[in-house]
C-alpha cells in the first residue's frame, strides 16, 4: 500500500505516547494529526477530513465516543473509518462505541508497532470495499412506496456509499436491503443520506449513515470487512 498523502488523525491523554504513535506512523510513510482531548480532535477532524481517525476512549474535554458522534454528523466525516481504543474491553463500553458510530472498537495497542498494524488493515480494508454491492432501496415517506436498485460501495459498521441512477435527497431517510458478500446475509436497515454527490456519468453518490442496523448485523458486516 503507498502511503502517501494518507493523513491519519489520532487522539491520546498521554502527549508522550502520542509523540511515539505520530513518530512511528511518520516513519512508516503517513501525514499524521494529533490531538490530547476530544475538541482539539473534532476540530482538526472537520478542518483536514483525515483518511483514518484512531480516537482513545478516555481523552479529556469530550470523550473518544463523544468526540466520534460529533465526527459523524459531519457529512464529510460520515463514511470516515474511525477506530475507538480502550484498554478496558467490557461489553457495556463497546456497545457504547459502536452506537457512537466507531467502524470498529479495538483494545488500546501498547506497542507502535501494533498501532501501524491496526492502521494498515483499517486501509487496506477500505481499499477492498471498492466491490460492489446490489442494494434494494425506498425513500421513506414516498406515496407510490418505489423499490429502487442501486449499488454500494464503501460497506463499513456505520454505512455505505449508494450509487444510483435516481437522485437521492440530502437528508431523507432510506430503507435498504442488501447481502453480506460472501455469506449472502441479509441485512433490512435504515438510513440517513448524509452526503450527496454527481459522477461524471450522471449517476448519483449518496453517503448512508445507518440508523437501526441491529448488532448482529453489525456483527456480520464487520465480519466480511475484516476478512
Amino acid at each position: 500500500m503507498d502511503n502517501a498523502a494518507i493523513t491519519v488523525l489520532i487522539a491520546d491523554k498521554l502527549k508522550a505516547l502520542l509523540q511515539i504513535e505520530k513518530t512511528f506512523l511518520m516513519r512508516a510513510g503517513f501525514e499524521v494529526l494529533t490531538a490530547e482531548n476530544g475538541e482539539t480532535a473534532v476540530e482538526l477532524a472537520r478542518e483536514k477530513v483525515p483518511r483514518l481517525i484512531l480516537l482513545e476512549l478516555d481523552i479529556p474535554q469530550m470523550d473518544g465516543a463523544m468526540a466520534c458522534a460529533a465526527m459523524r454528523r459531519e457529512s464529510s466525516l460520515a463514511l470516515t473509518p474511525i477506530i475507538l481504543m480502550s484498554a478496558s474491553v467490557s461489553p457495556q463500553i463497546r456497545d457504547r462505541c459502536l452506537k457512537a458510530g466507531c467502524t470498529e472498537f479495538v483494545v488500546k495497542p501498547r506497542k507502535p508497532e501494533e498501532l501501524l498494524a491496526i492502521v494498515a488493515r483499517i486501509l487496506s480494508i477500505r481499499e477492498r470495499k471498492a466491490l460492489r454491492v446490489r442494494v434494494v432501496f425506498n425513500v421513506t415517506g414516498d406515496l407510490n412506496h418505489r423499490r429502487m436498485l442501486g449499488k454500494a460501495t464503501n460497506l463499513s459498521g456505520t454505512g455505505l456509499l449508494l450509487l444510483s441512477d435516481t437522485t437521492v435527497p440530502l437528508g431523507s431517510a432510506l430503507e435498504l436491503e442488501f447481502a453480506v458478500p460472501k455469506t449472502d446475509y441479509p441485512v433490512k436497515v435504515k438510513g440517513k443520506v448524509v452526503r450527496v454527490g454527481w459522477n461524471a456519468d450522471g449517476t448519483c453518490e449518496a453517503g448512508i449513515h445507518f440508523i437501526d442496523l441491529s448488532q448482529t448485523d453489525q456483527q456480520q458486516i464487520l465480519e466480511f470487512t475484516s476478512s
